[in-house]
């Protein structure tokens, strides 16, 4: 059985829909993202931590929850993974033993130029077709979206 709906008509409607933009460039991203991120073994979320890991150094898990949106348990398996490929260590927090921080390995530290550059490299050819101007005007205005819809982010 085909549907009366003008497909055409619709994928318009949805080429002008906001969300639909933010959510399908979200996955062309995440998608390259993925693909820069193979020959390392990390997952963009693990990216996410190794960022925050550069440039924040020992963090607890609600810290990287706070900052990925993910729940506990999901940061958990994700820790224990990143653990098991030498990416980071846990460190028992002494004031309380039912917690620990998270630090970067020698091997976490070691790779993180090489990361940065090959990640800029990949995505060069993609955003070097976006102006400078239009490019920061996209970064405040995702930033505000992010601020209006609750999100948290801290400003400098």
């Amino acid at each position: 059985m085909t549907s009366n709906m003008n497909f055409g008509k619709a994928l318009s409607r949805l080429n002008n829909n906001l969300g639909y933009n933010l959510y399908r460039s979200y996955l062309l991203f995440h998608r390259e993202l993925m693909r820069a991120l193979r020959g390392y073994g990390v997952t963009p979320e693990q990216w996410q931590v190794l960022i925050i890991l550069w440039n924040h150094g020992r963090v607890t898990p609600s810290e990287i929850s706070k900052v990925t949106l993910q729940d506990a348990p999901t940061i958990s398996r994700m820790l224990v993974r990143m653990e098991k490929n030498g990416w980071i260590l846990r460190i028992s927090n002494q004031e309380d033993g039912r917690s620990f921080y998270v630090e970067l390995t020698e091997k976490g530290k070691r790779n993180k130029n090489e990361m940065i550059i090959s990640l800029d490299n990949h995505f060069h050819k993609y955003l070097s077709k976006i102006p400078k101007n239009v490019h920061q005007e996209i970064k405040q205005n995702l930033k505000e979206l992010r601020r209006l819809l609750g999100d948290y982010t801290p400003e400098k």
